[in-house]
């Protein structure tokens, strides 16, 4: 939408990307020290966290030009290239699962692994509220937009010169409900949240997708998008997640 404003040398879209970076952090914080996860296992977390948002952004861009690489046969890594979400995500939380995990049950033994739960918890709701304000970015850049419609909810877009579904708009403010209701069940249930966030962000975003009309790339035969096919798969996780402790609970109570 504004893709040319530039704001102290970024980009709206850029400055979104900054202040989403640092929400997550603050919400991280701030939902740690609720938690009552010790100061030292925060201190470590937050160190991980800053690498896996440094190379997530890396692995975001090479996600997107391994795409570009299947569909034209070109495989490039410029300042045109862009960035796909689950790309990035993907790469991102490789890289905080295997420093969380392996570094640090070498540092903290099963420090770890104990409060496992509240630190994907609280990083769940901070990606949700980051990339819902990204989300907002994307609208701003005249990016990740929907399909042309006449309707009254659509939104004159400058660089197709038309009218289209603002799906970014849509996926922000679910992303916002999500962080909202992640949070609650977080601080206030203490429910373990990141099978949730999984299977429920995966769920919107293969709908959505039917909505976009952005080139995007496409997989099995051009009928999913590749955020489709992400979707499904870290969908079947995040309901893994979910039942795995449900049938443990269950048969513990069978047991007693």
């Amino acid at each position: 939408m504004y893709p040319d404003v530039v704001f102290l040398g970024l980009t709206l879209y850029e400055w979104c990307l900054l202040l989403g970076i640092i929400v997550a952090l603050i919400v991280a914080r701030v939902y740690a020290d609720r938690l009552n996860v010790p100061a030292k296992l925060q201190n470590f977390t937050f160190i991980v966290a800053i690498f896996a948002i440094v190379l997530g952004l890396g692995s975001a861009v090479l996600f997107q030009a391994t795409y570009d690489f299947f569909e034209t046969g070109v495989f490039e890594i410029g300042k045109n290239t862009g960035a796909t979400f689950y790309g990035g995500f993907l790469g991102g939380a490789a890289v905080f699962l295997i420093g969380y995990f392996l570094i640090g049950k070498k540092l903290f033994g099963d420090l770890p692994m104990r409060y496992c739960k509240q630190v994907t918890g609280f990083a769940a709701c901070g990606v949700a509220a980051a990339h819902g304000i990204g989300r907002i970015g994307c609208f701003l850049a005249g990016c990740c937009y929907g399909a042309k419609t006449n309707a009254w909810y659509g939104i004159y877009l400058p660089a197709v010169d038309a009218k289209v579904v603002p799906t970014q708009l849509y996926e922000a403010i679910f992303l916002f409900l999500l962080f909202a209701v992640l949070s609650v069940l977080l601080l206030k249930t203490r429910v373990g949240c990141l099978g949730v966030y999984l299977s429920a962000y995966a769920l919107f975003r293969f709908l959505i997708e039917f909505l976009r009309d952005d080139d995007r790339g496409s997989l099995v035969g051009n009928a999913l998008s590749p955020s489709q096919f992400w979707a499904i798969a870290l969908f079947l996780a995040g309901i893994a997640l979910i039942a795995i402790p449900l049938f443990r609970e269950i048969r513990k109570r069978k047991q007693k």
